[in-house]
């Protein structure tokens, strides 16, 4: 099956609905970050709509391709995933991707992500790419699934190929892979790198990682300053606008906002109740939990393992390829997830939930999601044997609201906030 035609409506409800929470935010002072996120993610999904008439190039991209590369080049980025994820919250119709992607042959098993990706794709909600670029990172789903797109959108396309565990040897592979990714994009856009311009993106990611790590170590102030929403925002920077000047300003506002009320002495929250580890990422179908979790019951998330950069590597700008290479090893998600266990996702977990003071740990896990579930037994343990901590395994689909309700959700987690309450 070919795409022939894209009807980008579905597009243009995304930009309206964001568009109109980002001006909402502004109004409120203590929202200042939020309205940078939104503003960031209708400036992206604009330029994707405008690619074509512009004259610039569009390449559709799974998650873990740097998009520095792609920024260096002039190239519009569409990242899939981050379209999947922002059409589950805000576009009615999404259960019919889940339709023509079980038409296709997916099994309702496979990852939802993909299935909507694939859903999308095979609807036409997303411009047609001028090229495809995918990997077998962060899981081997993303790497099955875009074969299929390949087939939907009918274009030329790139298999960015990374070894699964770290070596020197490795890195080195890898900087070659990415060195003929550059070579491809060359070959589509008729024009050679920019070096220059693509060690002041990197220079530009560099900052961003610092930035991460600087948060990290403002949330573990007790209370804590942080609103649970900024860590998927931040995730979802990191992954689409690394490189770019709007990802340092939205990072700089949430540290910020975090360090003023460091200084202030005060939490988020006017009462904090709990302080959570959360592992994995919440359902993108009910992200309003963070903020009841928060907002009803003092919990606040003070830290994702999952989603962390830890201390170590740093980015050179004069190896812009290399440094790319290496942190594709120690980024958020692929760092922790890679293995083997005990020197990733376990070690993050208990050093986190001791370093942030963690009472207890809520894992979310998405049923489709192989690579994550695989963990969950074994971060119980290592929480409660090495951190003294209980976990609350909370079942979701990731993208379809149809599998846990919204209010399951909710009971489950105020039994386990009722369980907590008697440890104390």
């Amino acid at each position: 099956m070919t795409l022939k035609v894209a009807d980008t409506t579905k597009l243009g409800e995304i930009i309206e609905v964001v568009d109109a929470v980002a001006q909402m935010q502004r109004q409120r002072h203590e929202r200042q970050p939020d309205a940078i996120n939104y503003e960031i993610v209708v400036g992206y999904f604009r330029r994707v709509q405008r690619a074509k008439e512009e004259g610039k190039l569009l390449v559709s991209h799974t998650p873990m391709i740097p998009p520095e590369i792609f920024y260096a080049m002039d190239i519009v980025p569409l990242q899939l995933e981050f379209a999947a994820t922002v059409a589950a919250q805000i576009v009615k119709g999404v259960e019919d991707c889940f339709s023509a992607a079980a038409a296709f042959g997916l099994a309702p098993e496979i990852c939802s992500a993909q299935r909507l990706i694939a859903g999308q794709a095979i609807q036409g909600w997303l411009p047609r790419p001028d090229a495809l670029v995918w990997s077998n990172q962060v899981c081997d789903n993303t790497a099955k699934g875009s074969n299929l797109l390949a087939e939907v959108y009918d274009c030329p396309r790139f298999f960015l190929d990374r070894s699964y565990q770290y070596s020197e040897r490795g890195v080195q592979y890898f900087t070659q892979q990415l060195q003929e990714l550059i070579c491809f994009l060359e070959d589509l856009t008729g024009r050679k790198m920019d070096w220059d311009r693509f060690a002041e993106v990197m220079e530009r990611s560099r900052r961003l990682q610092e930035l991460h790590r600087e948060i990290r170590e403002l949330r573990k102030a007790v209370p804590s300053p942080w609103r649970n929403l900024w860590f998927i925002h931040m995730m979802g920077t990191e992954m689409y606008m690394a490189g770019t000047a709007e990802a340092i300003a939205h990072l700089e506002a949430i540290r910020d906002a975090a360090r003023q009320k460091v200084e202030e002495g005060k939490g988020y929250v006017q009462e904090e109740k709990f302080r959570l580890l959360t592992i994995f990422v919440p359902p993108a179908c009910a992200w309003a939990l963070m903020g009841w979790m928060q907002g009803k019951h003092g919990a606040v998330c003070v830290a994702e393992p999952y989603f962390s950069y830890r201390d170590g590597e740093n980015i050179d700008p004069g190896k812009p390829l290399e440094s790319l290479a290496r942190k594709s090893f120690y980024c958020p998600i692929c760092g922790p997830m890679h293995g083997p266990a005990e020197e990733g996702i376990l070690r993050d977990a208990v050093r986190d939930a001791i370093d942030y003071r963690a009472e207890g740990a809520v894992c979310f896990a998405s049923i489709g999601c192989r690579q994550t579930d695989a963990c969950i037994r074994m971060l119980k343990d290592s929480l409660q044997e090495k951190a003294g901590i209980p976990t609350l395994v909370l079942d979701n689909d990731t993208y379809d609201p149809t599998y846990v309700p919204e209010d399951q959700l909710k009971d489950k987690l105020e039994e386990f906030f009722e369980l907590l309450e008697e440890r104390k």
